[in-house]
C-alpha cells in the first residue's frame, strides 16, 4: 500500500478493481465511506461480479475476468487524448520528458524493438544519456520522448476496443474514464485499491503497472488520498514482506545477497540504484545507510567499519526459493518433509492439484495451524494414497499472544494478547 487505510478519507475518486473491499475489508472500507460522506468521493467499481462493494458505489462496470489491462488502458488513453491528465506533475515528476534511444518503437503488431519472437532483447530500450543522467526533450510534443512514446502505444485503447475486449458498454467506460480522470487536476486525488485479483493474476505485475502509469499521469502518487493501493490480508501478510520473511528480502525491503556480492562494495554496487535525474528525490539512493543500520542492529558491537559491519554473515541466495518452487521440488521428490507455519499452500497455491500430488510425495508435513485446514488434510482428498505422515500440531492466534505486527502503512504496532490459547 503506498498510502495506507486512513488517508482514503483524504480522497475524490475510489476506482476499485481486482478486489472487493467492502466484503473483504470491512473495517478499513469504513474509510471509503467517510470519503463519500465527507468529500462527497465518488467510487467506481470495475468487476465481472457485481458486489458488495459495486453496491455502495457510485458507477459500477461488469467486465470479462482477465480484461483488466485493456480497461485501465483505456482510461490511460482517456486521459492523454482529452488531455485530463496533470501536466505539470507528468512534466516535474516522472520521466514523461526522458528521451529514448531508437529500436524500442512498437511496430504494426503491438510489439516493442527486441522480439525475436520468443522473448524480448531489453538491451535496446535504452534512454538517451548526458553524462550520467537522461537527456530530457524540451516539451511533451516531442516525438522521441517517453510521453509520446506511451501515447502511441495507448492509442489502440479506444472505448470501442476496450468495450469489444471487456464486454462491457462504451458508455459505462465511458462514464468511468470521466470520473477517474477528474483527478488529473491539482486540487483532487484518486486512488486505486487492489487485492488479489490483481496479485495473483497470470499477468499481474502487467495490470499493477498499468494503474501505477495512470496514477503518475493523474499525478495521484505521492499525495494524500492518492496512491496505487494493494489491500493487505491480515497483519502477517503486511508484516512477511515488511520484516523480511520472504526468502528473497531482507527487513526493509532490502534486496537479499547473491554469491557474486563477496563484499559490502560489491552488494551495494548492484543494489543501490543510480539516479536519472539530478533532481531526483530517491528513497532507494539511502541503500548503504540502510543496509549499515540493518547490520547493526543484527550483530551489535560485532559490527564494524573494519570488518564491513559483519556483511559477511548474511547468507547468499543462489536460486528460487519462494514457496511455489518448494512446491516444485516436493514434486519432483527432492524435498522430504514440510514445515507449515501459518500458511495454507493447498487454498492459496495456484495450482491446488499440484499441491496436494506434491505433498503427497512427502514422508512426513507438519502443519502448526489453529484450526485443520485443506493443507492438514490434504491426503483425504489425494488422488493416490499418500505416503505422508501428517502431524497438526496446535497454535495460538494473534490475539492469544502478545507481539509486534504492522499494519498496512508500514508501522510498528505492539499488540496485548487478548487471552490465553486453550489447552
Amino acid at each position: 500500500m503506498t498510502n495506507g487505510w486512513t488517508d482514503i478519507q483524504n480522497t475524490d475518486v475510489v476506482l476499485a478493481m481486482g478486489g472487493n473491499p467492502a466484503e473483504n475489508h470491512p473495517c478499513g472500507f469504513k474509510w471509503v465511506l467517510e470519503a463519500k460522506r465527507k468529500r462527497g468521493a465518488k467510487v467506481v467499481s470495475v468487476d465481472p461480479r457485481f458486489n458488495r462493494t459495486s453496491a455502495v458505489s457510485d458507477h459500477y462496470v461488469p467486465i470479462r475476468s482477465g480484461t483488466d489491462i485493456a480497461f485501465l488502458g483505456g482510461l490511460i488513453h482517456h486521459a492523454l487524448e482529452h488531455k485530463r491528465f496533470h501536466e505539470e506533475y507528468v512534466r516535474l515528476h516522472t520521466n514523461a520528458l526522458f528521451l529514448l534511444e531508437p529500436g524500442s518503437e512498437l511496430n504494426e503488431d503491438g510489439l516493442f524493438g527486441g522480439f525475436d519472437g520468443t522473448k524480448y532483447d531489453r538491451s535496446r530500450w535504452r534512454y538517451v544519456m548526458d553524462g550520467s543522467f537522461a537527456k530530457r526533450a524540451g516539451s511533451l510534443d516531442d516525438p522521441n520522448s517517453v510521453f509520446q512514446h506511451l501515447k502511441r502505444h495507448f492509442a489502440r485503447y479506444t472505448p470501442k476496443v476496450v468495450a469489444e475486449i471487456c464486454g462491457c458498454l462504451e458508455e459505462d467506460f465511458l462514464k468511468a474514464a470521466e470520473i477517474v480522470t477528474s483527478t488529473g487536476t491539482r486540487d483532487r486525488a484518486g486512488t486505486v485499491m487492489y487485492a488479489l485479483g490483481w496479485t495473483q493474476h497470470s499477468t499481474s505485475v502487467q495490470i499493477i503497472r498499468a494503474a501505477a502509469i495512470l496514477q503518475l499521469l493523474l499525478g495521484n502518487v505521492g499525495r494524500p488520498g492518492g496512491g496505487v493501493n494493494a489491500l493487505r490480508g491480515h497483519a502477517n501478510i503486511q508484516g512477511g514482506t515488511d520484516h523480511g520473511v520472504a526468502y528473497h528480502m531482507l527487513p526493509g525491503y532490502l534486496r537479499m545477497p547473491i554469491p557474486s556480492d563477496t563484499t559490502l562494495e560489491k552488494y551495494l554496487e548492484r543494489t543501490t540504484p543510480k539516479p536519472l535525474s539530478p533532481t531526483s528525490m530517491n528513497y532507494w539512493a539511502h541503500t548503504p545507510e540502510l543496509v549499515v543500520s540493518l547490520l547493526k542492529a543484527h550483530y551489535g558491537r560485532s559490527a564494524t567499519q573494519e570488518n564491513q559491519w559483519a556483511f559477511h554473515w548474511l547468507p547468499k541466495i543462489a536460486d528460487n526459493y519462494s514457496w511455489v518452487y518448494i512446491f516444485d521440488h516436493m514434486y519432483s521428490g527432492t524435498i522430504q518433509g514440510f514445515l507449515d507455519f501459518g500458511m495454507n499452500p493447498v487454498a492459496n497455491g495456484p495450482n491446488t492439484e499440484k499441491m496436494i500430488a506434491a505433498l503427497a510425495k512427502l514422508e512426513w508435513a507438519v502443519i502448526t495451524e489453529a484450526f485443520e485446514t485443506e493443507t492438514a488434510q490434504f491426503w483425504k482428498v489425494a488422488k493416490d494414497s499418500p505416503r505422508t505422515e501428517v502431524f497438526l500440531l496446535p497454535a495460538a492466534i494473534f490475539a492469544e499472544k502478545d507481539g509486534f505486527f504492522t499494519n498496512s502503512l508500514c508501522w510498528a504496532h505492539w499488540n496485548n494478547k487478548a487471552t490465553d490459547p486453550p489447552g
